[in-house]
């Protein structure tokens, strides 16, 4: 169900919606009139009671009620159940004023208003629970959407800084992985052949991703994979270099340079970011397509 706002959508005389929308409010205007005529002709006017300003409040609510709803923009039947149920609640209203004003008999007026009232709130009930069901659907939707890359399905940024909170407390491995050349790759290639490379890299990756490894696209060429207990760090980190270098991108040649740091439980996860990111940094200068490890590492 699409349940995008549209403040204007009752306001456009020509659509469908908004004609609804003006014979639902006509009817109710000239039901309401029309009991409020028919009173003054034939009934009581002593015997007007506290009922009447209830059923009256009622039906202006329910008015209210239609109305927001067809601020909705959708096309679902769920949607439509709803508003045919609000509109048997107002039926309901009305018939209870009726009798509440001695229009007529008022056992009559609360059999109408009961058989409307029932069959509406059993809709109601149902078209809420799907709409329940919509909104945990889409908000599970958009919490995958923030935190997925979109060109790789990779986790992105916002999911790795997750991750590394996940981690402050816990031993593990941190690698930063960069694509070696890429800027060489768009100026040989083109743009669409490094994102080509980027998508690849995204799938040959997600191939190592299990519980205890986490692989996200940092930003740009880069990468940041976490292998959480130090769980066989030294032959994942191996296998996902030559995995990659095994020509997963036709005629591109890729390679990568990692920069791998070992973070122990009382160690930050910012403190291994950097040494990771320091140990990026001599693996290209070392002339790329290595592996280096963080100082603590070796220590």
């Amino acid at each position: 169900m699409n349940f995008k706002i549209h403040d204007k959508l009752i306001h456009e005389v020509e659509s469908p919606e908004g004609l609804l929308y003006r014979m639902i409010i006509i009817y109710t205007c000239f039901m309401t009139a029309f009991i409020a005529i028919l009173f003054l002709v034939i009934g009581d006017t002593t015997k007007i009671n506290f009922y009447f300003f209830i059923n009256s409040c009622t039906v202006t609510v329910m008015v209210w009620f239609i109305r927001k709803s067809f601020n909705i923009l959708s096309r679902d039947i769920h949607l439509l159940a709803f508003r045919v149920s609000l509109f048997f609640l107002l039926n309901s209203a009305l018939a209870s004023m009726a009798g509440g004003l001695n229009l007529i008999d008022r056992d009559t007026a609360s059999v109408i208003a009961a058989l409307l009232y029932v069959p509406a709130m059993l809709v109601i009930i149902y078209s809420f629970n799907k709409f329940i069901d919509y909104v945990n659907h889409n908000y599970k939707s958009a919490v995958s959407l923030s935190l997925t890359d979109e060109l790789t399905g990779l986790p992105n940024r916002r999911h790795l800084n997750v991750k590394l909170r996940e981690l402050e407390s816990r031993a593990g491995t941190i690698c930063i992985a960069d694509i070696d050349h890429f800027k060489k790759i768009n100026d040989t290639y083109g743009h669409e052949a490094g994102d080509k490379v980027l998508r690849n890299m995204g799938l040959r990756l997600s191939s190592f991703v299990k519980d205890e490894i986490f692989i996200s696209r940092s930003g740009g060429e880069e990468f940041a994979i976490i292998i959480f207990d130090n769980t066989n760090a030294e032959d994942v980190i191996r296998n996902i270099k030559t995995s990659v270098s095994d020509g997963c991108n036709g005629s591109i040649g890729v390679t990568l340079s990692i920069g791998v740091a070992i973070k122990q439980k009382e160690d930050s996860s910012s403190a291994a970011i950097t040494s990771a990111d320091n140990a990026l940094y001599r693996a290209k200068s070392a002339g790329r397509d290595c592996i280096m490890y963080g100082q603590r590492y070796r220590s």
